[in-house]
C-alpha cells in the first residue's frame, strides 16, 4: 500500500514542483516531510541526462527512505498535490475558454459592424483560407497520384485553414453568409423563402 502511495506522490511531486510542495507545507503549519520531499524534488530535478521517468523512479527511491510516520504524512501531502493539479487544470481551461470567448466576441462585433469593409473582411479571409486549403490538398494529392511529391502536409493544411476555423469557432457553416449576423437578414430571407414556397 505504501509503495503505491509513494509512486503516486513521486509523480505528482515532479509535476507540481518544490515551490508548490513548500506551499502545502505552510498549509500544515510547517511539515518536515513536505520540506524533505521538496528538497528531494530539487535534487532529482537538477540531475542531468535523466528522463522524466528516471527522475520519478529516483524520487521514489528517495521517498522510500522516509520513516513510517513520514509515509502517513506523505499521503496527506499527496491529496493536496492532487488538488493543486486540479486547480491548475481548471485555471488553464478557464484561460482557454476566456481566450476563445474573446475571439468569438471580436468576430461577432465585426459581423455587426456598420462599415461594410470591416463586416466583410473576416468572412472574406475565412473563405480564401478554406479555398486555399482545398486547392492545396487537391493539388498535392493530384501530384502524388502522378508520382510527384508526398501528398498533403498536414501542418501546411492546418496553417492554411486556421483563419477559417478561427472565424467559424463553434458556429455552423452559415458563418460564411454574406450578410451580418446581427442584421436580421437571415430571418427575413427565411420568411421570404417560406412565403415564396407557398405561392
Amino acid at each position: 500500500m505504501s509503495l503505491s502511495i509513494i509512486l503516486g506522490a513521486a509523480k505528482l511531486a515532479m509535476e507540481v514542483g518544490p515551490a508548490a510542495i513548500r506551499g502545502i507545507s505552510a498549509m500544515f503549519g510547517g511539515s518536515e516531510t513536505a520540506e524533505k520531499v521538496a528538497g528531494m524534488v530539487e535534487q532529482v530535478d537538477s540531475a542531468l541526462g535523466m528522463s522524466s521517468a528516471q527522475k520519478e523512479m529516483a524520487l521514489t527511491r528517495e521517498m522510500q527512505k522516509l520513516p513510517p510516520e513520514g509515509i502517513v504524512e506523505l499521503e496527506r501531502i499527496k491529496v493536496e498535490m492532487e488538488k493543486e493539479i486540479t486547480r491548475r487544470q481548471e485555471l488553464q481551461l478557464g484561460d482557454k475558454q476566456a481566450e476563445h470567448h474573446e475571439t468569438q466576441e471580436t468576430i461577432r462585433a465585426g459581423d455587426k459592424a456598420e462599415d461594410p469593409y470591416i463586416r466583410t473582411t473576416r468572412p472574406n479571409m475565412a473563405r480564401k483560407s478554406m479555398w486555399a486549403t482545398f486547392v492545396y490538398c487537391f493539388l498535392m494529392e493530384g501530384l502524388k497520384a502522378f508520382g510527384f511529391g508526398t501528398g498533403v502536409d498536414v501542418y501546411v493544411a492546418i496553417f492554411l485553414s486556421t483563419p477559417a476555423w478561427a472565424y467559424m469557432g463553434l458556429r455552423t457553416l452559415d458563418g460564411f453568409a454574406p450578410h451580418p449576423k446581427g442584421s436580421g437578414a437571415k430571418v427575413t430571407g427565411a420568411l421570404a423563402g417560406l412565403v415564396k414556397g407557398r405561392q
